[in-house]
């Protein structure tokens, strides 16, 4: 692996990021998430404050909505900005236990994963999964891995014999991590996918498609989902922001948002419990009782079952779309890429039971003579989230077509994000981030938008195209669209680093008085041109990031440090020339002290 031409080193310090106690275990009740205000200035005003809670005090709230009896919200009716006002909004995790604190990590988790799929475990002990698609964008993988090992409790990533655009390859990831010692850090969390092409189209979209697919069913199963547990879904140069995402793993009052007025499944061990999803094989309908009674289920024309599980089937990071690092912005004034895409896992549409309440005020009562489908082997307990056909992408099969959970934000239109809410200011598209002009080439060459550059005979002349892109701040594909120039800000201080401030108190404020003063302001300058954490924290390793001459007009540090130092090197080390060949511009003279001081 390490002799490949396209194997870049990795950071001498590539590690897991360790973040403070501030931003890994928020105050709940303190705390916020923001939403976009489409109603000011089109979404680039200030967002909507939705007030979080501990998951604690939302079990509470939902135990006395019940003692009411009130009548179930219909939140599938819902838009923009309707849900974030500062009252409770009804949502059952369908938990009923005691807390599970006291229980350690390794006992609680064995135990969740061996429990049956109708059992739902504590919510305040969710779990964070990631589905990600790897080609060969190594230096990507680094900073992913870094910025979200505290965070994602495993890493599904899938990778294939070939190309999107049809070129065959090695399964790459998977022989890193059986050949080289790269990922021993994060081993313990990662899972490879490796698929092997059997797609009857060899276009690149509909292989996309269908792969996405394949990660998110078998993504489900390797990780062992139980009820209430997470998972995100994106490109590997999708990156949420690491603060939104401990706020969503350790805090309620959100999750309405996606799920609506949600829900638990039921024990099939109860009477009237049943599923739609087990297959009569003489007539090929569904039912689920001894006598072969058909549950008759409303389909869609490409097979979905039309039960009513959630208000949206995912919601989106609403990402500033940057192209080559972060320099070069598409619109500098707001996000506007809608992922990746994030979706909190039902077992009751795993499962095909009936839910209890609904968000459209439809009901679907169906009883049956009782049988526990758990007790037969032969039944998958995530039936409900695969689809019956993929071999190509006519969508002529039955199920769950799992892709739809990013394409639910597939357009760029205000009316489109009208109608959804986002995370406001969620992330990083970091497109096309990777640090020269072969390994570019070698990405556009693999994916499915290869065609735009088929014009093009002489790879030479593809990869000048590139280069010329790039010097004019054109979007890597389709037409010469010029983005906008970015200013990325790291830290003041290489210690502190960034100064977060999501108290929900000041967000009110904040909004109430259009972030009138210098702090409100700061603060949103602060979340506009922030970087990852990783990143910033290794300028040297990531420099092309932070200033894109790094790679085509100035030298890498392994394009300056001899090859057989690359593993031992330590940049406090380095004489002073060689560091400013190396460091961006935007540091500072404190921020790099501090840094080349580290231990």
């Amino acid at each position: 692996m390490e002799d490949w031409d396209l194997y870049t080193p990795p950071c001498p310090n590539l590690q897991p990021v360790h973040y403070p106690e501030s931003i890994s275990n928020p105050k709940c009740e303190e705390s916020s998430l923001q939403i976009p205000n489409y109603n000011n200035d089109d979404g680039r005003g200030l967002p909507h404050s939705l007030h979080l809670h501990s998951i604690s005090e939302q079990l509470k709230n939902w135990e006395n909505w019940v003692k009411m009896n009130n009548t179930t919200p219909s939140y599938g009716g819902k838009t923009s900005g309707e849900l974030v006002d500062n009252i409770y909004y009804p949502f059952d995790y369908g938990y009923t236990g005691s807390d599970t604190s006291d229980i350690n990590d390794e006992e609680y988790y064995k135990n969740v994963i061996n429990s049956r799929m109708d059992e739902v475990p504590d919510p305040r002990r969710r779990r964070l999964f990631s589905f990600i698609l790897f080609n060969t964008e190594f230096d990507l993988l680094d900073v992913y891995l870094s910025e979200y090992y505290e965070i994602f409790d495993y890493f599904v990533i899938y990778e294939s014999n070939t190309t999107f655009s049809g070129m065959a390859k090695p399964l790459f990831f998977t022989r890193t991590l059986l050949e080289t010692n790269r990922y021993d850090k994060y081993k313990d969390k990662l899972i490879p996918l490796p698929i092997v092409n059997t797609f009857d189209n060899n276009e690149g979209f509909p292989k996309e498609n269908i792969s996405r697919r394949l990660l998110i069913e078998n993504g489900l199963r390797s990780v062992q989902a139980r009820h209430g547990d997470i998972f995100i879904h994106g490109d590997l140069d999708e990156m949420p922001k690491s603060h939104i995402l401990f706020r969503l793993k350790k805090c309620g009052g959100w999750e309405h948002l996606q799920a609506g007025i949600g829900g638990g499944p039921k024990s099939f061990k109860e009477e009237n419990v049943k599923s739609y999803l087990v297959n009569n094989e003489n007539n090929n309908k569904d039912y689920n009782d001894s006598n072969n009674e058909p549950i008759d289920v409303e389909l869609t024309s490409d097979g979905r079952y039309k039960v009513d599980y959630d208000k949206e089937i995912s919601v989106s990071f609403l990402s500033y779309h940057y192209e080559y690092s972060f320099n070069i912005v598409k619109d500098s004034s707001m996000g506007t890429l809608c992922h990746p895409n994030l979706a909190i896992f039902d077992a009751r549409r795993s499962l095909g039971q009936f839910p209890e309440r609904t968000n459209r005020k439809t009901e679907d009562i169906v009883k049956r003579e009782h049988v526990d489908i758990l007790s037969d082997p032969n039944f998958d307990p995530y039936k409900g989230y695969t689809y019956s056909e993929n071999k190509n992408e006519k969508k002529n099969g039955k199920g769950f077509i799992t892709e739809n959970i990013r394409f639910n934000y597939v357009k760029d239109s205000d009316y489109e994000r009208l109608r959804k809410d986002l995370f406001w200011n969620g992330g990083w598209h970091m497109s096309s981030f990777l640090p020269t002009i072969d390994i570019i080439y070698n990405k556009v060459s693999s994916y499915s938008h290869f065609t735009c550059f088929r014009y093009y005979i002489f790879e030479s002349i593809k990869k000048k195209v590139i280069a010329y892109r790039i010097k004019k701040h054109a979007y890597i594909f389709g037409d010469f669209e010029r983005y906008e120039d970015n200013y990325p800000m790291v830290p003041r201080s290489y210690n502190d680093g960034y100064p977060y401030n999501f108290n929900n108190k000041f967000w009110d404020e904040l909004i109430k008085n259009n972030a009138t003063s210098q702090d409100y302001k700061d603060q949103l300058n602060l979340l506009k041109y922030e970087v990852p954490t990783h990143v910033w924290k290794n300028p040297i390793c990531y420099n092309y990031m932070l200033d894109r001459d790094f790679g085509i007009k100035k030298k890498l540090w392994w394009q300056i440090i001899p090859k057989v130092e690359w593993k031992t090197i330590n940049f406090n080390h380095l004489n002073s020339e060689v560091i400013d060949k190396l460091i961006p511009a935007n540091i500072t003279e404190e921020f790099k002290n501090q840094m080349l001081n580290q231990n």
